[in-house]
């Protein structure tokens, strides 16, 4: 290629490739690529971002800009039909563009970010608010640059556009076939469309576990191959032992054993809620099913049997140990309700109420109970010192799906995620949430010889 054109490309290849993005020649044109990104965190397991099992028409065309998707629905008008979160994560955008007309952005964490443009009108949710993998974002629409319904989808890292992945596929769509659209160039014919049928039903992926502690910096280390959608820590005889759920089985591992994941044999149960406690070395498991909730113990060979707990959320559940009797937290119609081992699992309403059923967490100092709950972005505290009275902690911005708690030296700390980064807040400095830079969206918490100890998935 010569001319103008040529010397506009060269330029903007000089360009990109001083902001870290690699310039090759690809038959006998200037050809820019995305360089590695290097700062950029593990990926997170991205949903399509339409209704659970409609399929979907993902195409691009000549000259559209490489790894850009537009969706059509195949099972008719794509006219107003939801648009969802491809994964959770914070708003930062919601508005108008003249390119994009009514769209929005979402930040995941770890550099992610993905955009969804040509709404039918005002977004449904606002920049600053968190939302979770399937929550809507608002309608399929053709404003802004555009020849009809459909739904314009970019997944991006560290601010440079990326192959979108669906429930861990590669989506197929990388090249428009184009040389002179921008700022990339994906050598090839323009990709050829292809149908996907969604899986954001609302259940959580299985993701990479993490292990991160208080003596490292918080640096964050993969265990092993370990991969769920929700975990559950606790210490026992000095071992760490990690608890994950991978669709619908719970699986153990230990720090003694080099984190050998093994199948308790406890299957069929929730993705969402998990809950670990141990007492006098029996080591207690609890899971829900259906809405019931079921208790497997390794003293009884991990037989999953139902308490007569019942009508709970799925995705909310939380256990503590006070002086051998057994505790557990649920949440039945936006209610937190107490059943404990002593009273024949009799589940009783505490009396606070209002709380998100996907975010539990509890612990005990010095023979209070404690439940930890969050109403519209906001940690708040219960104790039974107080009556459940439920006070704010003035935690704010939190995802209404992670909490965890764990007393630590007489010191009660809570972990949340913002953002998708897991943060930190003590009650002994005010309860200011503090990001040491761990990423997730699930999280479970521990401690063992002074440390504290985070698995995030």
């Amino acid at each position: 290629m010569t001319g103008p054109l040529a010397r506009v490309l060269t330029s903007a290849c000089l360009a990109l490739a001083t902001a870290g993005v690699a310039v090759l020649a690809v038959a006998g044109t200037t050809a820019v690529v995305a360089a590695p990104a290097r700062a950029a965190g593990p990926r997170p397991h991205f949903q399509m971002p339409v209704g659970c099992g409609e399929t979907w028409r993902m195409a691009t065309y000549y000259g559209h800009d490489d790894y850009d998707i537009d969706l059509t629905f195949t099972g008719g008008a794509s006219n107003g039909r939801p648009v969802l979160a491809s994964y959770g994560g914070t708003v930062t955008f919601a508005g108008w563009g003249s390119s994009g007309g009514w769209y929005v952005v979402i930040e995941h964490g770890g550099g992610w970010r993905t955009l969804y443009l040509h709404m039918i009108e005002t977004p449904m949710v606002a920049a600053g608010q968190w939302v979770s993998t399937g929550q809507q974002l608002g309608r399929v629409g053709s404003t802004g640059n555009s020849t009809g319904p459909h739904l314009h989808y970019e997944q991006v890292r560290d601010g440079v556009k990326t192959e979108s992945y669906f429930d861990g596929v590669p989506s197929g769509i990388t090249s428009d076939g184009s040389p002179s659209t921008g700022p990339l160039y994906i050598a090839g014919p323009t990709s050829p469309a292809r149908n996907m049928t969604s899986r954001n039903c609302g259940q959580p992926a299985n993701r990479q576990v993490y292990e991160s502690g208080s003596h490292s910096g918080w640096q964050m280390l993969p265990v092993n191959s370990i991969t769920g959608s929700a975990t559950a820590s606790m210490v026992v005889d000095g071992n760490k032992l990690l608890y994950t759920v991978n669709d619908g089985r719970v699986y153990e591992a230990s720090s003694d054993t080099g984190w050998r994941n093994l199948w308790t044999g406890i299957s069929g149960v929730s993705n969402s809620a998990l809950a670990v406690i141990s007492v006098d070395g029996v080591k207690y498991v609890y899971t829900v099913i259906g809405g019931w909730v079921h208790e497997a113990s390794s003293a009884n060979g991990w037989r999953n049997l139902n308490t007569g707990i019942s009508g709970v959320s799925s995705n909310a559940l939380a256990a503590i140990n006070l002086n051998g009797v057994k505790i557990i937290y649920t949440v039945v119609g936006g209610t937190v309700h107490e059943a404990a081992s002593n009273n024949g699992w009799r589940n009783l309403n505490s009396g606070i109420s209002g709380v998100s059923a996907n975010a539990l967490a509890a612990l005990t100092v010095d023979g209070v109970k404690y439940v930890y709950t969050v109403i519209g972005g906001w940690v708040h505290e219960a104790s039974s010192a107080n009556g459940w009275r439920n006070l704010n902690t003035g935690i704010s911005g939190v995802s209404t799906d992670a909490l965890a708690a764990i007393a630590f030296n007489g010191v009660k700390i809570v972990y949340t995620v913002v953002g998708g980064m897991v943060h930190e807040a003590a009650s002994n400095a005010g309860w200011r949430n503090l990001n040491y830079g761990v990423r997730g969206t699930a999280v479970s918490a521990t401690s063992i010889s002074g440390v504290k100890v985070l698995y995030t998935a």
